[in-house]
């Protein structure tokens, strides 16, 4: 094989290799529930993703619903997501955490996006965070972004 042959090879493979770095996604999500009743349980829900290098993400999230019952239970739901100097737009609505019982923990983060460079642009409305019971920890975020 001759010098420009391997070098129009690397510059192919380079170009593959930087692309598959870069991940989008495109997620349209209505009426999602996650339910969990008990003791010593955990849930999560990301919904966005997406991660590597240049990564973006559009979400558009409505109804979604996180229940969990019990004591000593952790409960997470991200949505926008992105990784490593992602970008990230989020459109939701609608988005309900509840938790009852004791030593419980539960975070919401929605804008999301993560490594610098970051950005996100988020729409949100009628998003609640509910807790009952005793010792509990409860967090929410919204806007994001991160580094």
């Amino acid at each position: 094989m001759n010098v420009s042959k391997i070098i129009l090879a690397a510059a192919i493979t380079a170009v593959f290799a930087s692309a598959a770095m870069a991940q989008k996604s495109d997620v349209n999500l209505r009426n999602a529930k996650q339910v969990q009743s008990g003791a010593l349980n955990k849930q999560k829900a990301d919904i966005g993703n997406a991660s590597g290098k240049g990564s973006k993400s559009k979400v558009r999230a409505s109804n979604i619903k996180q229940t969990q019952s019990g004591a000593l239970n952790k409960q997470t739901l991200a949505i926008g997501n992105a990784a490593k100097g992602g970008k990230s737009r989020v459109n939701a609505k609608n988005i309900r955490q509840t938790q009852s019982g004791a030593l419980n923990a539960q975070k919401l983060a929605i804008g999301n996006a993560k490594g610098k460079g970051a950005k996100s642009k988020v729409r949100a409305r009628n998003i609640s965070q509910t807790q009952s019971g005793a010792l509990n920890k409860q967090t929410m975020n919204v806007g994001n972004a991160k580094k």
